[in-house]
């Protein structure tokens, strides 16, 4: 499915070479497609550009996160250390979040990361309010590092 690409997103990817940017907004298309109706909230931070999604109307229950750097995109789980990961292929140490480097544009076919986000959506904060889709851009102050082409 072909889902909306608000022109802010594609305006805040212009400072990735263009590989990384067609790997993020490939990834993006396609987490979308796998994942039930959701609200997603995209970020221009300082250190990447990325979306948050969210089953609830709320940025800060968002579960699952799809930050873009200089040569790859992660996919990040917000509950990750509860997730059954027998592979050992999450990344991080902290209390909840981990993540998983992603550097082409088939890794979302990979059904060991499709159960990964199955699973996140199961431990995601829900609401009785079903996700109205909606995008919401995000602009953090200050400056931004970004990479040089």
């Amino acid at each position: 499915m072909n889902h909306p690409e608000p022109p802010e997103y594609l305006e805040f990817l212009e400072a990735y070479p263009q590989e990384t940017q067609t790997l993020a907004r490939v990834l993006r298309q396609k987490l979308l497609d796998l994942l039930p109706a959701v609200n997603e909230f995209i970020y221009d931070a300082t250190n990447t550009v990325g979306s948050g999604f969210s089953l609830t109307e709320r940025k800060q229950d968002h579960f699952l996160h799809l930050p873009t750097y200089t040569k790859y995109v992660n996919l990040g789980f917000n509950q990750g250390a509860l997730l059954n990961d027998p592979e050992n292929r999450l990344q991080g140490k902290g209390a909840k979040i981990r993540h998983i480097k992603l550097t082409s544009e088939s890794s979302l076919d990979d059904p060991y990361l499709i159960d990964l986000i199955n699973q996140a959506i199961a431990h995601a904060p829900k609401s009785d309010v079903p996700p109205s889709g909606k995008i919401e851009i995000i602009v953090m102050n200050g400056p931004k590092r970004r990479p040089a082409k």
